[in-house]
């Protein structure tokens, strides 16, 4: 992927899971910067001193965002683009999680209102604020190609009765990614949606909770993809093999019906 290189990317939930796999591989194809925006600052130091050991000559930016605050997201983006004069590509990784199989039928009468508000807030409102404050900044800078990645999740392609936010809020990422890639396809701005499986992230457990806290956590007979995978297939999307690719949503690994 050498046409990462040399280039100024950002990663919403860069601080764990698939978004750090994602900013791993952009520092190692050589990436000119890389700006994390995470809600969750405690281990900054040590994912810079991680990706700096990587590749030294990457510059690292962390900051603290909100993404179901516009102005949180908005401030970030400035904060971008003062610092590197560019943005190249963004993946926007940051969510939450919803439990799998804990709620009695009918589960739609256990979705609480602060349930749905909060995923949607963080899941869907996210994408939206993050995407919109992207391609903002993006159409500022000389006309260049440019790619955003929106994580959504193979729960958008399943009608699972018991997710009805989570599954929902990314459905919804899904329709948003390829309704505003026809929307930023005229100024060079590529926009697609990717959707992995089961994946081997610390957000598992919120999924798949344990009836024993010490118990190890059961994916339900889902076979699991590594963040790296997700990685990979990110930096895929964000780079010019994929120069005629825009609207899709990639879904990786298995489960998709």
């Amino acid at each position: 992927m050498e046409s990462l290189a040399g280039k100024v990317f950002t990663v919403s939930g860069g601080g764990s899971g698939m978004g750090l796999a994602t900013c791993r591989l952009l520092a190692q194809s050589g990436a000119r910067a890389i700006s994390i925006g995470d809600f969750q600052e405690a281990n900054f130091e040590t994912i810079k001193k991680e990706l700096q050991a990587i590749n030294a000559s990457t510059k690292i930016q962390t900051v603290k965002v909100d993404v179901a605050s516009s102005s949180s997201v908005a401030s970030w983006m400035q904060e971008v683009i003062s610092a590197f004069g560019a943005l190249d590509g963004c993946v926007n990784a940051a969510g939450v999680a919803q439990p799998v199989g804990v709620r009695k039928a009918p589960a739609l009468l256990e979705e609480t209102d602060e349930t749905w508000r909060r995923t949607m807030g963080i899941n869907l409102d996210g994408v939206f604020f993050c995407t919109r404050e992207q391609v903002r900044a993006m159409v500022a800078l000389p006309k260049a190609p440019r790619s955003i990645v929106n994580i959504a999740s193979i729960a958008a392609l399943i009608h699972a009765a018991d997710t009805y936010a989570y599954s929902t809020s990314k459905n919804a990422v899904v329709h948003l990614s390829q309704a505003m890639s026809k929307d930023g396809l005229p100024f060079g701005i590529r926009i697609n949606a990717l959707s992995p499986g089961a994946t081997a992230t610390p957000m598992l457990a919120q999924f798949f909770v344990p009836s024993d806290e010490s118990a190890p956590v059961d994916t339900q007979g889902w076979a699991l993809v590594q963040p790296e995978d997700i990685a990979k297939a990110a930096g895929w999307l964000l780079c010019d093999h994929s120069i005629q690719v825009s609207g899709i949503n990639m879904v990786v690994g298995p489960g998709a019906p």
